[in-house]
């Protein structure tokens, strides 16, 4: 599980390195635009012709007459490309369309590519060559807007099949192992062990976070997070809350209403915790298994001596994961 929201803005260095591009070939056009006493350099002789010429009929090219500007690449030369990059930076992306979008500050080519599957990609011709996963910079846009509405989010993906986050993060989710249509989706940073962390809302049901770790997916539901207090964000708390009731199902709290909940901690065999208050002004401890489902209940009256007892509309308890419970 994660130990933290997130601990970085993902991406963040990158995108200020990739704000601007500038098209190799318009860069003389650029200068002529911002300084009007600008032009480019000539030769003696070319001056001399120029003045010749002002008195002379047009006259064909010479055959030695400067090359005419490159034809544009093709959408197959533009997938070719990035498909070089893409390779060179180690990600798995067949590319099924490219855009170029210019040079970086350091003078290296970018494209932005979309796969046939999962994310697409900005890519750099940098050596080693780079790629910069289009749903991390979604999600640092999103946090940045979050603080700012008017933030600067830098770089960003513009391909319309780079725009559709949710169906990535639909499929991260099913790889994940959750049941869940996915309706709203976002990366939202990376745990203090550098993971990445994607949350995805779920329709008319409770939210997850997902964690992408060295052997797989970690997944925390926002009912579980609710307990620590934080709060998902594309999740109501009343659905979260609501997942409560296959928590608790087939024990004595089943018809618990759940209203407020506290993760105080573990007990010896692994179980997590959790006080929880209902609609009805009733209380409960409940110690939930890692399959999300409650295997043992204590009234407010059995658990005065486990971590505590109930404290749920009493003085403020600061919870945390690791409070000490007794196993009891």
């Amino acid at each position: 599980m994660p130990k933290s929201p997130f601990i970085a803005v993902i991406g963040g260095a990158f995108a200020l390195s990739l704000a601007t591009f500038q098209p190799a070939a318009a860069q003389v056009a650029g200068q002529q635009a911002t300084d009007p006493t600008f032009q480019p350099e000539t030769s003696q002789e070319d001056n001399s012709r120029q003045r010749r010429s002002r008195h002379q009929r047009p006259r064909a090219p010479r055959p030695d007459a400067a090359p005419a500007a490159p034809a544009a690449p093709t959408a197959e030369e533009l997938v070719a490309s990035a498909q070089v990059i893409a390779t060179s930076a180690g990600v798995a992306c067949q590319v099924t369309e490219a855009t170029e979008l210019g040079l970086t500050v350091a003078q290296e080519i970018a494209y932005e590519a979309a796969c046939a599957t999962g994310p697409g990609y900005i890519l750099i011709g940098s050596t080693p060559p780079q790629a910069v996963d289009c749903v991390l910079l979604n999600g640092q846009g999103n946090v940045a807007r979050a603080a700012d509405p008017e933030a600067d989010v830098g770089q960003q993906c513009a391909l319309p099949a780079n725009q559709n986050v949710v169906a990535v993060l639909q499929a991260y989710a099913t790889e994940a192992g959750v049941d869940c249509i996915v309706d709203e989706a976002s990366a939202i940073g990376k745990t203090d062990d550098g993971n990445l962390m994607y949350e995805v809302g779920c329709q008319n049901k409770d939210g997850f976070w997902l964690e992408k770790t060295a052997t797989g997916w970690a997944t925390t539901a926002c009912w579980e997070l609710i307990g620590r207090r934080t709060t998902c964000r594309f999740t109501p708390v009343a659905e979260s809350y609501g997942a409560w009731k296959d928590v608790l199902a087939g024990t004595s709290a089943a018809a618990c209403d759940v209203r407020q909940t506290r993760l105080m901690g573990k007990d010896s065999a692994n179980l997590s915790i959790y006080e929880i208050k209902c609609a009805s002004g009733d209380g409960f401890l409940a110690r939930v298994g890692a399959d999300r489902r409650a295997q043992r209940i204590h009234t407010c009256a059995e658990a005065v001596n486990i971590g505590g007892g109930c404290q749920i509309g009493a003085a403020p308890v600061a919870a945390t994961e690791d409070a000490p419970a007794p196993g009891q």
